[in-house]
């Protein structure tokens, strides 16, 4: 058993295996306090977990991870929180989110990023950030569980804004009005089953606060000169 800090929610992940730990290992938390969330997984959900992709071959370890990973997610919503399925990177301390469906490219957009601003880029997450309501306003924060690029830093910013990122033969960024793209902002965030009403909530709380827009892209660095360019990030 170890406890981390996530999106400042102390959670109690009751293991099995140390695989489990050694991938949170940069949000271990430390000192006493209270949990907010507690998780621990079944042989029966291990098992349930591993069949449904079979082609896989998935380890016991790894399927523990999974569903630590969901199992917290599913958590999130009465904190005022949410995963979002998106890249997020950090800028001049504010943070951008790129949501798309596997396959997109959202590693690829943020390599591009990373070629043409430097090391003003931090990514705080390459797929699974969780964005918590606090304080009146949203933050980004870093999480585990981040894809096989391994991106993740355990920090946070305030989202500045969420694009829609998707594939194109030249590059087109501009805003879109959140009700003509609620469908696909409700398909980038995870949604536990029996708490829709809360993540249509949280959602509309997000469309008030954030701009959306949409993120036509060609599979080139000029990608991210346009995208830079349209958030203002061109000029240091």
């Amino acid at each position: 058993m170890f406890r981390i800090e996530l999106a400042g929610l102390r959670v109690r992940i009751e293991n099995r295996f140390d695989y489990v730990r050694e991938i949170c290992r940069d949000y271990l938390a430390s000192g006493p306090g209270p949990d907010d969330i507690a998780v621990s997984v079944t042989d029966e959900e291990l098992q349930r977990e591993k069949a449904r992709t079979p082609e896989l071959s998935v380890s016991d370890e790894e399927a523990e991870s999974v569903l630590v990973c969901e199992k917290i997610a599913d958590a999130l919503p009465a904190f005022d929180a949410f995963v979002l399925h998106a890249a997020a990177v950090k800028v001049d301390g504010k943070a951008y989110c790129f949501a798309a469906g596997c396959g997109t490219g959202k590693s690829t957009h943020t390599r591009y990023w990373l070629q043409v601003l430097g090391d003003r880029v931090t990514i705080i997450n390459g797929d699974k950030p969780v964005c918590r309501f606090l304080d009146g306003r949203l933050l980004v924060f870093g999480t585990p569980w981040c894809g096989k690029e391994n991106w993740q830093q355990n920090t946070s910013a305030p989202l500045s804004a969420l694009g829609l990122l998707e594939q194109g033969e030249d590059n087109a960024v501009f805003p879109v009005a959140p009700g003509d793209v609620l469908g696909e902002v409700i398909r980038v965030v995870h949604r536990p089953r029996g708490s829709m009403l809360k993540i249509m909530e949280l959602i509309d709380r997000m469309a008030e606060l954030v701009p959306f827009c949409r993120l036509r892209m060609r599979n080139d660095r000029s990608a991210a000169e346009a995208a830079a360019a349209y958030f203002g990030l061109d000029k240091e």
